[in-house]
């Protein structure tokens, strides 16, 4: 699929895997872990076997200050 393909498919979330979220965020794996228990970080979402992912957009607004734990989808 082309990048022009992609775009006219704009509802397709994009997931980034745990080097990206954290090359993203600066925030430890561990870390992480714990700000997810506590509700203050997007949670991770289970994408088969052994592979999380978290969503692009979640992220993008957690860095800018606008994630809400209720903004969160769970599938």
């Amino acid at each position: 699929m082309t990048k022009d393909e992609l775009e006219l498919m704009p509802d397709i979330e994009r997931m980034v895997g745990e080097n990206e979220r954290k090359w993203l965020t600066g925030v430890a794996r561990t870390t992480c872990v714990s700000m997810e228990a506590r509700g203050e970080f997007p949670k991770r979402l289970h994408l088969g076997g052994k592979y999380v992912g978290w969503r692009l957009s979640e992220i993008q607004a957690w860095i800018k200050g606008e994630w809400k734990p209720e903004d969160s989808q769970t599938e």
